[in-house]
């Protein structure tokens, strides 16, 4: 779809949907913001024979709508996982790895190995080694293997005005307490009525990647407002995270943005993730289903998007592909498979409680590996 889809300056926006003859969500995109104080880096020194290493962790983020004449949305980005580290220790009695080193240090003998989740060097590290007899404690993580874990939910309305990260820190703080951090430079909540929640994040109500790679803030109205990618490179390298969640991109495709340019968006963000932590894991989600019809937002109906958003899905595969490393993972989370559309929004674009549900277990699942 062309990029006249952008809004015109009459309309009005809150919380990533846009009022123009569609059905209100103010209610259910209600943000509390605020800046968010700078989390505290990990880092452990390595014990002598060397340092345990680690693997870091990324992606996230979410989706969510503004519509109006033009249709326009908000779009979300995807993430990647990471394997935890291994370490070798040296020769000599049992030895204790330290957080993110070998679970158990090399038994008895020369070499013995142990590792938690298989992860490699250079992300796994190599333990070190002992002199015979001796013992040593397993290397201790490097800092982006220390626990808590940082996470960074990056993306529009979906990611800033719904309640798929209340449910996902209530899964995790219920799996792995004081293991985890979300993380961010903004705050938000949708009256998710999950108490004490983390509500850190990166979302951008109304936002469009492609408009924020190229600096263009002034076409439609965001909340808090429409970012640049100076503005994520900021928030990264004030919270360093660990793990991004990316669900970005929904309003590209309402918009018409060209898939290469979306795909691009996302590696523009990468770039910047990494150069906060080299060794950031992203996780990237394919995009939940939209039913965009004048029936569901009068005036900014979609006929393309049911072609265009599953061309974007199926280009994520080939795109993480090509920018994973072994430093810096790049893991695909589906979001899209097992997503009702009808059952599991609000108004076809933003998840309701059932859809926030959905997307919070797919995101738990892809950072299971990571604890």
């Amino acid at each position: 779809m062309a990029a006249s889809r952008a809004l015109v300056a009459p309309l009005v926006f809150y919380a990533g949907f846009a009022l123009s003859g569609c059905k209100s969500d103010a209610a259910s995109n209600a943000d509390a913001r605020g800046g968010a104080a700078t989390h505290a880096g990990n880092g452990n020194a390595s014990a002598a024979g060397g340092a345990g290493g680690s693997a870091s962790s990324g992606g996230n983020a979410g989706a969510g709508l503004a519509t109006g004449g033009g249709g326009t949305m908000s779009s979300a980005g995807s993430g990647g996982a990471s394997g935890m580290t291994s370490g070798t220790s040296g020769a000599g009695g049992a030895t204790t790895g330290g957080a993110g080193g070998a679970t158990t240090g090399g038994t008895s003998g020369a070499g013995g190995t142990s590792g938690m989740n298989g992860g490699a060097p250079p992300r796994g590290g190599n333990g070190g080694t002992a002199n015979a007899g001796g013992s040593m404690g397993g290397g201790a993580a490097g800092e982006d293997n220390a626990l808590p874990r940082k996470i960074i939910a990056i993306g529009d309305s979906i990611t800033r005005a719904t309640c798929w990260r209340a449910k996902l820190w209530q899964a995790l703080n219920a799996a792995h307490p004081s293991q985890f951090d979300l993380v961010g430079t903004l705050q938000s909540d949708d009256g998710c009525r999950v108490a004490g929640y983390d509500q850190d994040n990166q979302g951008y109500s109304s936002s469009l990647l492609t408009e924020a790679v190229a600096g263009i803030t002034d076409t439609r109205p965001c909340d808090p407002k429409c970012p640049t990618l100076d503005d994520f490179a900021t928030a990264f390298t004030t919270t360093r995270p660990d793990i991004a969640l990316v669900h970005y991109g929904t309003n590209d495709v309402w918009n018409g943005k060209a898939t290469n340019d979306i795909t691009a968006g996302y590696s523009a963000l990468l770039a910047k993730l990494r150069a906060a932590n080299p060794n950031v894991t992203l996780l990237i989600a394919k995009l939940i289903p939209l039913n965009i019809t004048n029936g569901t937002c009068g005036g900014c109906a979609c006929a393309a998007c049911d072609t265009a958003l599953p061309a974007l899905n199926s280009a994520i595969d080939a795109w993480a592909a090509s920018e994973a490393t072994a430093a810096s993972p790049v893991v695909v989370v589906d979001q899209f498979t097992g997503f009702d559309v009808i059952a599991d929004t609000k108004d076809g674009v933003h998840p309701n409680d059932s859809g926030s549900q959905k997307m919070a277990a797919k995101w738990a699942a892809a950072l299971e590996p990571l604890f």
